[in-house]
């Protein structure tokens, strides 16, 4: 199996927000910029996606390119931030960002999600997605579910997968290779 995980396109968002499943617009330049990712791709069988705006207008793009229905799937959706999501960084109390910062495996931030949630329900989209049929498969996620998806497909340390830098519409592509499907291999990051 190819696993295409793509990260959406850039939002027209400030600097500094911190918007997690906060719905935000994208750029003005969305249209371009999610047929120029949409390009990138060879023909895909399956299109899944993140269920927020962001994500299922690229989905959309590509899935139209190949005439399939993309698959919303919540389990793709970004980190939940909870009370933090809309505000920008520097006004979150440096005591509790700290205390979230230590140690945001186990830690969450106020009415949010810990990454170990993530994580695991990005692993349960997983098992989903390698369900299907499909050989060629585009998942168009937001960077915390590529990076958890990124550590659970090789085995990297979960406590380190958030410092994986993912671009605006870059695609990552995992090939499965082996007996059951099991051993992956990262072909490029960012391509």
């Amino acid at each position: 199996m190819h696993l295409y995980l793509i990260r959406h396109t850039r939002p027209q968002i400030e600097a500094g927000l911190c918007y997690g499943q906060l719905e935000v617009p994208l750029a003005p330049t969305c249209v371009e910029d999610c047929a120029a990712v949409a390009a990138r791709l060879p023909p895909v069988e399956a299109v899944w996606t993140s269920p927020l705006a962001r994500c299922r207008t690229l989905a959309e793009t590509i899935a139209a390119r190949v005439d399939v229905a993309p698959v919303a799937d919540a389990r793709l959706r970004e980190l939940g931030f909870g009370e933090w999501e809309g505000r920008r960084w520097e006004t979150i109390g440096r005591g509790e960002s700290e205390r979230w910062a230590v140690d945001y495996w186990n830690v969450p931030p106020p009415g949010g999600e810990t990454y170990r949630e993530l994580y695991e329900r990005v692993g349960l989209a997983l098992e989903g997605i390698l369900a299907c049929d499909a050989q060629h498969v585009a998942v168009v996620t937001h960077a915390g579910p590529i990076r958890a998806a990124l550590a659970r497909c090789l085995r990297l340390e979960p406590k380190r997968y958030p410092e994986i830098d993912l671009d605006y519409g870059g695609i990552n592509l995992l090939h499965a290779g082996g007996a059951g499907r099991g051993v992956w291999r990262l072909e490029y990051l960012n391509g």
